[in-house]
């Protein structure tokens, strides 16, 4: 009799500890699951930002030196130039088209062209920045020059109407803009926020959760997933969607007129 009695007891005991076990799992799923959870847009981005400063090195200094170890030095000597140093080599690195002022307040600077089409316009009037730059097709949104440039980089967008303005967002895909704002910054960021749609917004703070969890953490169920280091092609992205929207915003205005 004593024996049934410690054997129900013991069941008891049993059945109250993988009560109490099954309890602590659900709970720890839970909290997986709210981690995991995206969080407002300011605490995605916030998060976000703090990554890509940490993770691209290239992007910590204005100039300088980026990174030495033994054996290898690569130094920075701008936006897009950069000088890789090894044991038996010493390169430049040019990451794309890149102008920028000299000390003559000229421009100077990078610049990629087919070479077919350099001797197709040697006939034609390069003598201005902007011919140059139209012969070649190369848009000025991708060069992002610097702020006492003439006003055709990204911020042109900035004295738009709404609506263009609106038209950038609703071409440009959710990952893509979730680099472009890291990329850009601030200022981006603001004209984001300024313009999308309360989904618009949320789209884009997700594809910031997703970068936030890493690459192999997560797949992102939405689009493509996207990491820190693809911000070149979203940037292209971006350019091109500007140049797209700006003809035609001028082609309406002008038959406005």
């Amino acid at each position: 009799m004593a024996k049934t009695k410690k054997t129900s007891q013991n069941s008891l005991f049993a059945r109250i500890f993988a009560f109490f076990r099954s309890e602590r799992r659900v709970n720890d799923k839970d909290a997986v699951t709210r981690k995991k959870e995206p969080k407002s847009f300011a605490i995605e981005w916030s998060i976000a930002i703090e990554n890509w400063k940490k993770k691209l090195r290239t992007k910590q200094v204005s100039s300088g030196v980026v990174i030495e170890i033994p054996k290898f030095r690569l130094t920075k000597t701008n936006e897009k130039l950069f000088r890789a140093e090894g044991e038996n080599y010493s390169l430049i690195l040019i990451t794309g088209n890149h102008l920028y002022r000299n000390k003559e307040d000229k421009w100077g600077g990078v610049l990629f062209v087919d070479e077919g089409v350099l001797n197709q316009n040697l006939t034609k009037d390069l003598a201005s920045l902007d011919t140059l730059l139209s012969a070649f097709s190369i848009p000025k949104t991708d060069l992002f020059l610097d702020a006492d440039a003439p006003k055709e980089d990204w911020r042109l967008v900035l004295t738009w109407e709404r609506f263009w303005k609106e038209q950038i967002i609703l071409q440009m895909k959710p990952n893509s803009m979730a680099l472009v704002l890291l990329a850009i910054g601030e200022e981006c960021r603001e004209f984001f926020e300024s313009v999308a749609t309360e989904r618009q917004k949320r789209l884009v703070r997700d594809e910031l959760f997703y970068l936030n969890l890493g690459n192999g953490v997560e797949k992102n169920p939405y689009t493509k997933a996207k990491n820190l280091f693809g911000f070149g092609s979203a940037l292209v992205e971006f350019g091109n969607t500007i140049n797209t929207i700006k003809e035609r915003r001028e082609k309406e205005m002008n038959h406005g007129s």
